[in-house]
């Protein structure tokens, strides 16, 4: 066939994005996804690879597009039996996003009632899977007390806005330093995760209430940390520790530590050494854990050194945890590449559940 270039249209770019994550049909998707990689400027082979289908594949799909539209990429040629729930699609799709559910059994019976038609769990998790649903952790909004939703993402905003985004852009040109600070606290036990496995598995539970303490400082641009630790309590001391271990770094020009608010880090013992040492405190809002990109080194480091792992002996443990965090800069360097960059989930458009 005759070269035929993709360029989509406004209207067709917001359709074509839209169906090719919630078209119910499968089939449909995947055109949807082929014809937006083509618009991108992606080769036709190239799309094909990525969708894990052939060239010729492809052409057709180019082909139903150029004579027949949107439309034409909408029609499936497969016959096939159609599910009696395909009519009521529209219905359940608005009850289970305004409400979601938190089993397919939830699901089986909610169907049920919304259209009379009870459905098996297996055949109802391939109908939502149709529908783009899946089964995802719900997360925390965490908000102050005395705040509302709207006026903590406001408040978050104008401090990455006006307080650390300066900080980040000087550091990123080589005009200072921004370390991302906070504490861990490594309970020893056992830590639970899943597994794919054949049969379910058991991992010995640890015992005890030793914790490994780690108060750490994370260089955002260099992605080194600098860390100090102990068996017993972060407190004031630990912090000043910090504190004297970043300034001996000898680093030149301006160093800003990013901190929550805890006690510890906030009173006047620490406020005067760092003024001292001339590293500057910048306070992060209330309740924003998101904020702190230290966070998720710390996830991190639970899931390579804890995760469906047994430590005999304290001292066994520690190690495991030291010898992450040891590596950071080496052996776990790819994966924190991307793990630790400088985006920031926000809460100003993300989905609640309610009451």
């Amino acid at each position: 066939m005759a070269w035929f270039p993709i360029a989509l249209t406004d209207d067709e770019q917001r359709i074509v994005n839209a169906e090719r994550e919630s078209h119910p049909d499968a089939h449909v998707r995947r055109k949807m996804l082929v014809l937006w990689l083509l618009h991108c400027g992606v080769t036709r082979a190239k799309a094909g690879t990525i969708a894990g289908l052939g060239r010729a594949t492809v052409q057709r799909y180019v082909a139903a597009y150029r004579d027949d539209g949107l439309e034409g990429l909408r029609q499936w040629g497969v016959a096939g039996p159609v599910s009696d729930l395909a009519e009521h699609t529209e219905v359940i799709r608005a009850s289970l996003t305004e409400s979601p559910v938190r089993t397919v059994a939830e699901a089986c019976e909610r169907i049920a009632t919304l259209t009379g038609l009870l459905r098996g769990p297996t055949q109802t998790r391939v109908f939502l899977a149709g529908l783009g649903f899946r089964w995802q952790r719900v997360r925390a909004v965490p908000v102050p007390p005395k705040k509302n939703l709207p006026e903590h993402v406001r408040e978050q905003r104008e401090f990455l806005d006006h307080k650390l985004k300066p900080k980040r852009d000087a550091a990123v040109a080589g005009n200072g330093h921004v370390f991302f600070v906070d504490a861990a606290h490594f309970v020893y036990g056992t830590f639970l995760c899943c597994l794919w496995s054949i049969a379910r598995v058991f991992v010995r539970a640890a015992s005890g209430r030793q914790r490994f303490n780690v108060l750490g400082a994370w260089n955002a641009v260099t992605r080194e940390l600098i860390s100090v630790t102990n068996t017993t309590v972060v407190n004031t001391d630990t912090m000043c520790d910090l504190l004297r271990a970043v300034a001996g770094c000898g680093l030149n020009g301006p160093v800003t530590l990013v901190l929550d608010n805890a006690r510890y880090q906030r009173n006047a013992a620490v406020k005067t050494l760092a003024k001292k040492l001339r590293i500057r405190l910048l306070y992060l809002p209330s309740y924003s854990p998101n904020l702190n990109l230290i966070e998720r080194l710390w996830r991190f480091t639970k899931r390579k050194a804890a995760y469906g792992k047994y430590y005999a002996k304290f001292a066994d443990f520690q190690a495991a945890i030291k010898d992450v965090l040891n590596q950071v800069s080496t052996t776990h360097a790819n994966n924190l590449a991307s793990l630790m960059t400088l985006n920031f989930q926000e809460f100003d458009n993300v989905s609640l559940l309610a009451a």
